[in-house]
Order: C-alpha cells, then structure tokens, then sequence
C-alpha cells in the first residue's frame, strides 16, 4: 500500500479519534481557568495555647505524628495512625474528643475557601481515589467539605497537617468526567493493560494517518473540501503530531515509573511521651511529635513569633539540633548542604505535592523538599526518565515556555486555536471520507 491509501485507509479511525481528543484538549484549559481557587494557598497559622497543656493521654499506642491544635480557643491534642485515621482528646482534660476531625476539616474548608460561617457546610470523610477526587491527589485520607453554594463548591483537606487537596465545584466535576473518559479512558483504569492498549491503537492511528498526510501535502493539489483538509492541514498536521508522541511518552514513561506512593512519615510509641518541655515565658507554639531516625518520640516546638524551632527528646529534655539539622538528616544530605525555606507554589515544587511550609535541602537535580511537622521528605527533584519526560510534556504538550514568554492565559487561548485546527483538519477528512464512501470509492 502506498501513502495515500494506508492514509485513507485509516482515515475514519484517526478522523474520530483526533475530534474526540481535541474536543477534550480544548476543555482542558477552560477547566483549568474557570476551576474555583482557594482564597489562600498557605496553611493557616499552627500555633496553639500552652496554659494546662498535659502530655498526651487518651490517644492511640502508635502515631506517626502527633499536634497540638487548636479549635474554638481550646487546646487539643491530634494524633494521625499510620493509615492516616486521626484521633483527638482534649490536651488539659485528657477527654476523647471524637468529632474534633470533622468540626476541624470544615473550619479548615472555610479558611481555604474564605468563607464565613454563614455558608452552610457538610463533611465527608473519603478514604479512597474516585473520579471526583482523582490519583493526582497525594493525600489519603481526607475529608470532603461541601458547602451550600450555588455552584455546589466542595473542598478536599486533610486535618491532620492542615493540607488543602483539591478545590472543585458542579462545573468542574462534569468537565473533569468528560476529561478523564475520553481523553484518557478512565472508564478502562480497572484494566490497565487493555486501556494502554486502547490508547496506544488509537493514537497510533493519528500518528500514522498524520505521517502519511504530511508526505501528502508536498505537492498535492485540490479544491473545496479537500483544499480546506489540505490547506489547514499545513498548520494543525505538526501540531497533531507533537500531541501525539508527547501524550503517549507521558502515557508510557508514567505507566513504567509507576505512581509514587504518597511519603509518610515513621510511626512512634506514644506512650514513650513522658514529659512536656519547658517552655518558660512561651504561651503559644507551633508544637508537634514525630519519629527520631531511631523511632523514638522527637518534640519540635516553634514560639510563636520564633523563626526557628526547637527540638526536645522523649523526656522533654532540649536537643542541640535546628531545623537545617532537622531537615539534611532526614534527606539524608550533607552536613553543609542548603537549606531554604519554601512558603508557596512554584516551577520547582508545585501544587501538585500539596504540603506547605516546606524546606528545600541541596539544589539541582539532587533537591529534597522536607516537611520538618510531619518529618518526611514531601518530594525530590526529577531526574533520569522522569526528568526527561515531565520536560518534554511541559514543553511539547503543555507548552509552558509559551505560557512563561506570553502569559498563561495566552498560551490557553493559543493551545485551544491549536486543537481546533486539529478538529477541523480532521472534520474535513472525514467529510472527504464520506464523499469517497458514496461515489463507491475503497480507496
């Protein structure tokens, strides 16, 4: 078969496929600008009244982290298990306080969201993925905040560290199903293998039908219908391509990375906690338990108005350790290695890792960013595979450098001319198709 007859033969396939999936391109960026945003991005703030405070009692033997919160201007210590269930109990009276998570997960919600209390709201905890809060979120479990908005807003946070996951509303669940079904076949993520395959047979379809077209327009010539497929072909059949091999890169390179597992941090005895530090002259404080390197309990107490935190052991007793120490040994960097704090969203550290505060350890490819409350590394900086191919979909499908040279809402406008052209250089092959169809034409 020559190139026009294996371009024609697959026309029908590669025509349908590249409308579908242009169609759902071009609801992405209008998903992306009309999402409803948080009102802030940082948690709020942490500290937590001393006075009466007790070591804690009435929490679960282990934890991998504990904290002292505070809710309607009363101290409460938090525990978070190790499958990420939490437990509360009142830190001066030692009282169970089983409703303090949900009470908490709203507060948190309202915050976020910026709104008062006059906006009615319910809670639900939700402990697995689902299309409404999908794989992308690293946080499990977490508490699904509805409140009664017009637009049905709900918020995905997560009380233990005060994380916000996600920000949705009626809107963008519906753009997000069409989003997911068709442009990556969620429907088929129950089989992994034949949705890989599915893809892959798809796509291929366009790529091989767009080579093909390619080598067609050097010197083709026509009128009406298949002067138009030509004529816009020039523009969208490159475009076409780079969508094409850059979506299935992704699909592939994420496919045999795998999706990391969201860190967690080590579990302690919590019944190792024997005493409060001393605190003379503190009256609040950031204050919260984790596991040493040897998994015993280590206190981190940050004064309210204090820079930098102190670390105590499990008798209450000051370490000679700071955050910067903190932060190179659970990294595991050198004893010079940088240290800088991060307080947002950035190119480097993104949206997509969800913890705030953090702290950036090393530079280049080889830096750590720690969460020194929880005492985890929260993420680390692509290299190898990953490094390449998160590079080529930002750049080839995304086309960020054009969002950073022109704006990103530029750049969202020229990506939807972009696959629109797509859409009509495909519509008019089919059109063509179908004329072929009914003069009696197979080939």
């Amino acid at each position: 078969m020559n190139a026009r007859a294996i371009h024609r033969s697959l026309a029908w396939v590669a025509g349908l496929v590249a409308v579908f999936w242009a169609a759902t391109g071009f609801l992405h960026p209008i998903m992306s600008s009309s999402a409803p945003r948080p009102a802030v991005q940082a948690p709020p703030p942490a500290t937590a009244p001393l006075a009466g405070v007790r070591t804690p009692t009435g929490l679960p033997a282990a934890a991998r982290l504990l904290r002292l919160v505070e809710f309607e201007t009363r101290p409460y210590w938090q525990a978070v298990e190790s499958n990420g269930e939490i437990r509360a109990a009142d830190a001066v009276t030692g009282a169970a306080a089983p409703d303090l998570p949900a009470q908490r997960a709203i507060a948190l919600a309202r915050y976020y969201a910026g709104l008062g209390v006059d906006v009615a709201a319910t809670a639900v905890r939700i402990d697995r993925l689902s299309s409404q809060y999908p794989p992308v979120n690293k946080l499990l479990p977490v508490w699904e905040v509805r409140f009664a908005t017009q637009d049905g807003l709900a918020l995905y946070v997560e009380p233990g560290a005060d994380r916000l996951a996600m920000t949705t509303n009626d809107q963008r669940r519906v753009l997000l199903a069409l989003f997911q079904n068709i442009h990556t076949m969620k429907f088929l993520e129950g089989i992994e293998p034949l949705r890989l395959a599915v893809i892959t047979a798809l796509v291929g379809s366009v790529l091989v039908t767009t080579l093909f077209g390619i080598v067609m327009l050097v010197g083709a010539r026509g009128r009406g219908m298949r002067l138009w497929h030509r004529t816009i072909g020039w523009i969208a059949a490159p475009v076409a391509l780079a969508f094409a091999i850059s979506g299935l890169f992704h699909l592939f390179a994420t496919a045999s990375l795998s999706q990391m597992a969201a860190p967690t941090a080590t579990a302690f005895n919590v019944s190792r906690v024997a005493a409060m530090p001393r605190l003379e002259g503190v009256i609040r404080a950031d204050v919260s338990i984790g596991a040493d390197s040897n998994g015993s309990p280590l206190w981190r107490v940050l004064p309210e108005g204090a820079s930098s935190a102190i670390y105590f052991d499990l008798e209450g007793r000051a370490l000679a350790i700071d955050d910067a120490t903190r932060a190179r040994r659970l990294a595991r960097a050198p004893d010079d290695a940088p240290v800088v704090d991060v307080t947002g969203f950035g190119a480097d550290y993104g949206f997509i890792n969800k913890r705030l505060p953090v702290v950036r350890v090393g530079e280049g490819a080889g830096a750590m960013f720690v969460d020194l409350r929880e005492g985890l590394v929260a993420a680390s900086a692509a290299s190898g595979v990953r490094a390449y191919e998160e590079w080529f979909f930002d750049t080839i499908h995304k086309w960020e450098p054009v969002a950073d040279a022109i704006g990103r809402r530029n750049r969202d406008y020229l990506t939807m001319a972009a696959v629109a052209l797509i859409a009509v250089m495909a519509s008019f092959g089919l059109g063509l198709a179908v004329s072929r169809r009914k003069r009696g034409e197979v080939r």
